[in-house]
């Protein structure tokens, strides 16, 4: 084999090699439950899966016993909080500006909440909502300790 050819074959397999370690690392896919999500963003929008798609064990087993929220409505507990979310109806939802700001054992998340649905069968819409969820680590997982903002 002529030696330009086994150069050409090497740089080939080089650049196939480099082209399947990035394809790896780079563009790797979000969780989608809870057990590989890694980061406040990540339990934030879970969250809001669970809340849609109305798997009330799993939203009430992400808040914590203590949990308080806090709204235009005044301030709920964690059983006031679920009672209105069971209300809701949602049809559309997305989350943006998403900050995340650590704070020792507890992730502080920031974003803006765009929600259309429905609650207690009235009609729901929510633009550009400020919201704050503070997460928390505690000994069976990440749990929601507070939140801020127009939480339906």
């Amino acid at each position: 084999m002529p030696r330009m050819l086994r150069r050409h074959l090497r740089l080939a397999g080089l650049l196939c090699g480099i082209l399947l370690l990035l394809g790896c690392s780079v563009w790797t896919p979000k969780p989608s439950a809870w057990s590989n999500a890694t980061g406040g963003e990540q339990f934030e929008r879970l969250w809001w899966q669970s809340v849609k798609a109305k798997d009330w064990p799993d939203v009430e087993a992400r808040m914590a016993s203590g949990y308080v929220a806090q709204s235009a409505n005044g301030t709920q507990t964690k059983t006031d909080s679920v009672s209105r979310l069971k209300q809701l109806d949602i049809s559309d939802l997305s989350l943006a500006n998403v900050d995340v700001h650590p704070a020792g054992d507890s992730l502080v998340v920031t974003y803006s909440l765009e929600l259309r649905g429905t609650l207690a069968g009235q009609p729901l819409s929510l633009s550009h909502a400020p919201m704050m969820t503070v997460w928390q680590q505690q000994k069976r997982g990440w749990v929601a300790v507070a939140h801020s903002g127009e939480l339906p």
